[in-house]
């Protein structure tokens, strides 16, 4: 029996080695013979693909692509690589390696002198550079991601090579669109369609070119059946080419014009498609944008829970998005740190050698007397290369901590405009929230208090939404602010332009987040009150806001004044603060600012604010 037995057992042992090198050949770069350049490029075309449908497998694929690519010695293939995986990673929001992994791609397709190569580099930075400027606001970022653009384009004329150039319009379009330039971005997307209808290219080039045109119709909220119509042809070629990516795009618009043009029921049953899409695609970006208009859709069909589930998850993501990004400044802060701290180990040892040899050269002086004067010579000339060296080692340290100084100060800035975003999203939140309980209450005097501290709080939000969407981060732009918070009091009661003779005067430019904040809720107050009470018998309403040096002053203070026409209020009752809250929350401002008020009733009501020169003087 033993025979039999161990004939049994290397029967096993053959057959289990026989399956182990079949699964060793099944592998990517694992084939009989080794892959040629016709293989990888097949390769590079199914992660291509990929990217639309499943990114996770896409960036697997990229990174064996620029294995193999690189151990056969295939340039152009191994830059093919690069410039998947720099896709696959954008859509992930990893925007440094994405970065990182173009500019090796761009390297090896200037090698191979290949126009068309560089192009598609440069497409890749641009889409990336706009990404990272929709996640930070900078508009200095969508210049950057346009000067790229630009180059795509320019390197795809030298072919020329028509689907690239086709991609690279798009981008350019895309890009003009967030710079608020209509027309250009029109030019860019009719070029593509002439191209794309001349050559038929590709059908999914073809559709993102619709699905974008259609943007612009509805940016300027005019030709809103135009806008449907595109974005019902891109539908319709996504869904041909299976591109689920451009697909959830469309139904996101398809949403966003519908809700514009009253259409509730579509707006939200496309919503739902595109956030069913978003889900399964597993970009943070694309569900973050996805769960937007979810929320808007809902809330416009009378979802409320609905909505508010999808706001919650809303928030959550872009909280997440900024951690992301946050993670990364904090990463190179600490690579800085490191190259500090092991340029400062150098340092001290370059000290401790000079030292070494500095006593090496007064050793050999002493034991060669005979050689006493040229060897006095030999160390004057290395102690003044070396004095040389330090200085230029010097030099070049307090330059590089300048720039990093430099650097710290712009990520701080970023930071600032980050934090006031924030703020504002979040009482954005506490806004919609008191207006949604505001709806539920039955009791009009309840209704009328929580839509009031609505009201206070947008004029709070107004004042960081304007911090962050300027370089400067301490100080607010009065003369944006007080128009905005008077057209929105004006809507909020029922005004429209038109009825009210209204004359706003802002000499004061600017004034900071300490002092702009109290003004802004004194000024709301003020005005609410106007609108609330002095109009109701009035025929031709007027209204006039003041804001600048106190012409009565001779240390030019500053001054606020708000006049209506209304039947006017009695001082001494004003002086009963009982029963207002408005009444006390403008008294306290006042004096929290080091502000003297009076009121005076002629004609209407005239509300002077008086802040003295050593107040503005302590608050800058």
């Amino acid at each position: 029996m033993r025979y039999p037995l161990r004939a049994f057992r290397l029967l096993v042992l053959l057959l289990a080695y026989a399956y182990s090198q079949n699964l060793g050949a099944t592998s990517l770069a694992s084939t009989a013979s080794p892959p040629d350049s016709s293989e990888v490029k097949q390769w590079c075309k199914a992660a291509q693909s990929l990217l639309s449908a499943n990114n996770d497998s896409a960036e697997i694929r990229s990174r064996e692509i620029i294995r193999v690519a690189h151990r056969i010695q295939y340039a152009y293939g191994e830059a093919l690589g690069y410039n998947l995986l720099a896709c696959a990673l954008r859509n992930k929001a990893d925007f440094s390696a994405s970065l990182s992994c173009s500019q090796k791609a761009l390297t090896l397709f200037e090698s191979q002198s290949s126009t068309m190569g560089m192009s598609t580099a440069y497409s890749t930075m641009a889409l990336t550079y706009k990404r990272i400027a929709d996640a930070q606001h900078v508009e200095l970022l969508s210049r950057k991601a346009l000067d790229f653009a630009q180059l795509a384009i320019v390197n795809a004329r030298k072919g020329p090579h028509l689907k690239e150039l086709s991609k690279a319009y798009i981008n350019a379009g895309i890009i003009y669109r967030d710079l608020h330039q209509p027309d250009s971005a029109e030019a860019c997307y009719l070029r593509v369609m002439a191209i794309e209808n001349q050559h038929h290219l590709s059908a999914t080039t073809l559709a993102v070119c619709y699905a974008d045109y259609a943007q612009l119709f509805m940016d300027a909220g005019q030709q809103l059946p135009k806008a449907v119509w595109y974005l019902n042809q891109a539908v319709a070629l996504y869904k041909q080419e299976h591109n689920l990516t451009g697909l959830e795009h469309a139904y996101r618009n398809l949403s966003y014009t519908y809700l514009k043009q009253g259409r509730r029921q579509q707006a939200l049953v496309t919503a739902n498609q595109s956030l069913a899409l978003a889900r399964t695609l597993h970009d943070p970006h694309r569900l973050f944008n996805s769960l937007q208009v979810a929320y808007l859709s809902n809330k416009e069909a009378g979802n409320y829970q609905q909505a508010l589930d999808y706001l919650a998850e809303w928030k959550t993501r872009e909280d997440s998005l900024v951690n992301i990004e946050k993670t990364q400044v904090v990463a190179k802060l600490e690579a800085t740190y490191a190259a500090e701290k092991k340029e400062a180990q150098i340092t001290r040892l370059h000290e401790a050698n000079a030292r070494k040899t500095q006593g090496l050269l007064l050793a050999g002086i002493g034991a060669a007397g005979l050689s006493l004067l040229l060897g006095l010579a030999l160390w004057q000339s290395r102690t003044i290369q070396h004095t040389n060296g330090q200085l230029q080692a010097t030099n070049k340290v307090i330059l590089e901590n300048n720039h990093r100084m430099s650097e710290q100060a712009h990520r701080q800035k970023i930071l600032m405009k980050e934090l006031h975003h924030r703020v504002k999203n979040n009482l954005a939140i506490v806004s919609s929230l008191l207006r949604l309980q505001s709806n539920r209450l039955v009791d009009e005097v309840a209704t009328k208090a929580v839509r009031e501290g609505q009201q206070r709080v947008e004029a709070m939000s107004l004042i960081h939404q304007r911090l962050y969407q300027t370089d400067n981060v301490t100080t607010v732009d009065m003369q944006r602010y007080i128009p905005d918070l008077v057209d929105n009091l004006m809507t909020a009661y029922g005004y429209k332009p038109g009825s009210l003779d209204l004359n706003v005067q802002v000499e004061k430019a600017r004034l900071d987040v300490d002092l702009a904040m109290p003004l802004g809720l004194i000024l709301n107050e003020l005005l609410t009150n106007a609108f609330k009470h002095a109009y109701g018998h009035v025929a031709q309403p007027s209204l006039r806001v003041y804001l600048g040096h106190d012409p009565e002053d001779s240390l030019r203070g500053l001054l606020l004044e708000v006049q209506d026409n209304g039947p006017g209020i009695n001082p001494l009752q004003w002086q009963q603060f009982t029963g207002s809250f408005g009444k006390r929350l403008i008294s306290s401002l006042s004096e929290q600012i080091g502000g003297s008020f009076e009121l005076s009733s002629y004609a209407g009501t005239l509300f002077r604010l008086h802040i003295s020169q050593h107040v503005l003087e302590a608050a800058a």
